[in-house]
């Protein structure tokens, strides 16, 4: 084992950190498969430092694995594939390469041989699963492999693990190119997928909630019918008195309007059937006593609580084993509507059921399952083989399995792999509706994708094995004419620098080559090194003058107002992103022309100097920006001010100002001079345009002007 470098612990440590934060947090794709990003981090550490660093990062990496999956395996897996990774990258065999043979050869065989071992999915699923881990593997294989090529920080690590051959140009870009690929088209197929399942699942359960909807407004409408008959009729019955003949003849009419009854019947207030259709279900009872339905929750609700009931179902007697679902309704006295004297029932028939549900055989996959307010299978489709009247028992599949819809397994001990999509409705009395679409369809179609975007990917990669070496055999041969022609003898051509280790074979044999003839470019090189950088001086000499010409004020040394214009833009965005204000101040000194004709323009002069160094010494902030404006105006910007200081800043050099004694020791003058001003305060994002916040300023210093002289005027801009 190499010596273990605190360096490289460190660089291990974070890169097993950093995988095991994104694998807390594997991107799904679909039902129970997710993307893994977070293992880049050990086939970085697998490039750059070695097997036991790999091994190291990687168990540190798929810890977050652990925990968002709980699953042990991921620490011999994903640890044998980053030892296999760093040890093929000291045998000089390229990241990605050994990927596809660790996945090929023994991580997809270890992955299928540890699911059919220690889970209970079915062996389909466990092969696309393993598919699907190997072309993850491919992926962030790549993606790192691609961050190392692509950060020259990775390039100059120290103690990183070297090639043992200096790599063609050849091997290089083809490599390259295959990585580019890879990713490329492994992310825009496993976009592509994604969004195609999408549209297919919500297509799915779409067509699961309509035919629901459509099967359970039918079955509410039979239902509903049946319901209106028995009630109806027993409106009707309770109109007149009839004599039993009559109301056999009657219930048998009434029956025959209505077939969706299996059996109808009539009982007196002992709840004793006096009447029933078909009327042979009575001639061919040999007892003589009659069949009594007291106990019977039909005729409780019926008779005693005076309602039309519709039963759960419940297993028939007297007429029949069968279950049954019962719809009754009380009937009562011509001249007492309050005391009823027995009820009317009839006996749905559930065969009915299987009629409502071939109404909607357009998915031959769809099943329909009908289930009473105790829980009990009214109907089922023949596929589910549910027996009727049983208890209907299912299981919710692992909450691995995220699906924008909901999962039902009808075996209540399979709780691994979902069986069912399904849509239920509840009905009006209770009873439940469900429709069920087999999950397995939806997976195939998503395994059939993977194989397809691994057959593209492994197609794709050929092509670009091919394409990258006739690309490099046309770049790599101008190169070795280029050397040729530029070789000389030298007596320092065993002299090796400035190339490392990484550099391909072809450039590295320019290189040295090259190197023979530059001691004859050295003279030349120094000459002109030295009128260049004499030239440089001159320059910026030249620059640094035409520099302050442009920004400066000669007189005063102040900025000017170009300056100004062009950094104001600077410091409003800066304002405006950090949301700070800007204060801009307008001086205009007083009676200024009184001077120049009174005291001479020497004066006027010694007098703007002045009051340009008073104001340098007073607003001498890096940010302030004092600037000679035109004239005997001078401007302030002041951003990122204290907003409740500055116009007491500005008083108090004006005042200051008053104060001094201006002294023309040539013409043996002394005089004063005062300045008006005119400020205002407002947030970076009032305006971008200096010439806004200007226009303001001059507002407040006419004011000032106007009210005296030597006065400030200050006020606080709102937002545009």
């Amino acid at each position: 084992m190499d010596k273990i470098k605190n360096n490289k612990v460190i660089f291990a440590t974070v890169l097993g950190l950093i995988g095991f934060t994104i694998n807390l947090y594997p991107i799904h794709l679909f039902a129970n498969v997710q993307l893994i990003l977070g293992n880049v981090a050990y086939v970085i550490s697998a490039i750059l430092l070695g097997p036991w660093y790999a091994f190291y990062t990687a168990m540190i990496a798929v810890s977050g694995l652990m925990i968002a999956w709980d699953s042990f395996h991921v620490y011999f897996l994903f640890g044998v594939e980053a030892i296999c990774l760093a040890l093929a990258r000291r045998r000089d065999i390229y990241a990605l390469y050994a990927n596809f043979g660790f996945w090929l050869i023994l991580g997809m065989p270890l992955f299928y041989l540890y699911l059919s071992q220690f889970t209970e999915l079915p062996s389909g699923h466990i092969a696309f699963i393993s598919l699907k881990q190997g072309i993850n593997g491919l992926l962030y294989t790549s993606m790192g492999s691609l961050l190392i090529i692509l950060t020259p920080t990775f390039w100059h690590f120290k103690n990183k693990v070297k090639d043992q051959q200096r790599r063609t140009f050849n091997a290089q870009l083809t490599y390259t190119f295959s990585l580019v690929i890879t990713v490329a088209l492994l992310l825009a197929a496993l976009m592509f997928n994604n969004q195609f399942i999408e549209r297919q699942q919500n297509l799915l359960y779409a067509n699961i909630k309509n035919s629901a909807d459509n099967l359970a407004a039918s079955t509410q409408a039979y239902i509903d019918m049946h319901t209106q008959a028995i009630h109806n009729a027993a409106q009707w019955l309770s109109l007149n008195q009839h004599s039993a003949t009559d109301e056999q003849t009657l219930l048998t009419q009434l029956h025959s309007n209505y077939p969706g009854f299996i059996t109808m019947l009539l009982a007196d207030k002992q709840a004793n059937i006096v009447a029933a259709s078909p009327a042979s279900l009575i001639t061919k009872r040999n007892s003589q006593v009659p069949l009594n339905i007291a106990e019977r929750d039909y005729f409780i609700e019926a008779f005693i609580n005076q309602r039309t009931f519709i039963s759960p179902l419940f297993l028939g007697k007297g007429f029949g084993r069968d279950p049954i679902v019962a719809i009754s309704a009380p009937l009562y006295h011509p001249d007492n509507r309050h005391s009823p004297r027995g009820i009317i029932e009839g006996s749905l028939d559930l065969n009915q059921f299987k009629l409502i549900d071939e109404i909607d055989n357009h998915n031959q996959h769809q099943t329909m399952l009908l289930i009473d307010n105790n829980n009990r299978v009214i109907y089922a489709s023949e596929s589910l083989q549910l027996t009727t009247l049983t208890e209907f028992t299912y299981s919710e599949p692992s909450d691995k399995y995220i699906t924008p819809f909901p999962m039902i397994n009808l075996d209540p001990n399979n709780s691994v792999a979902p069986e069912y999509v399904y849509a239920s409705v509840t009905l009006n009395n209770g009873w439940k509706l469900l429709i069920l679409n087999p999950f397995r369809p939806l997976v195939e179609l998503v395994e059939n994708m993977y194989v397809a975007t691994f057959a593209i990917l492994i197609a794709s990669l050929l092509i670009a094995l091919y394409l990258s070496r006739v690309i490099s055999a046309r770049l790599t041969l101008p190169l070795e004419n280029i050397a040729n022609k530029f070789s000389t003898k030298s007596a320092n051509s065993d002299k090796d620098y400035a190339v490392d280790n990484e550099s391909p074979k072809e450039i590295y044999s320019l290189f040295k080559r090259l190197q023979q003839s530059k001691s004859q470019l050295i003279g030349y090189q120094l000459e002109l090194e030295e009128k260049v950088a004499l030239r440089t001086v001159e320059l910026e000499h030249a620059n640094n003058r035409l520099k302050a010409l442009a920004e400066k004020d000669s007189l005063t040394g102040l900025y000017n107002r170009r300056y100004a214009e062009n950094k104001f833009t600077e410091i409003q965005e800066l304002c405006q992103r950090t949301d700070e204000v800007i204060a801009i101040a307008l001086l205009d000194l007083d009676k200024f022309k009184f001077i120049n004709d009174t005291y001479g323009h020497h004066s006027g002069d010694l007098t703007l100097k002045v009051v340009a160094e008073q104001l340098k010494r007073e607003f001498k902030r890096n940010s302030d920006i004092v600037v000679r404006y035109g004239g005997e105006e001078f401007l302030l910007i002041m951003p990122l001010c204290n907003a409740l200081k500055i116009e007491e800043h500005l008083d108090n050099f004006r005042q200051r100002l008053a104060k001094i004694v201006i002294d023309n020791k040539e013409d043996n003058h002394q005089f004063t001079v005062t300045t008006s001003i005119g400020a205002v305060l407002g947030n970076g994002t009032f305006s971008a345009s200096l010439e806004d916040w200007v226009k303001q300023a001059d507002i407040n210093l006419y004011q000032a002007k106007h009210s005296g002289r030597n006065k400030l005027v200050f006020t606080t801009l709102a937002n545009e």
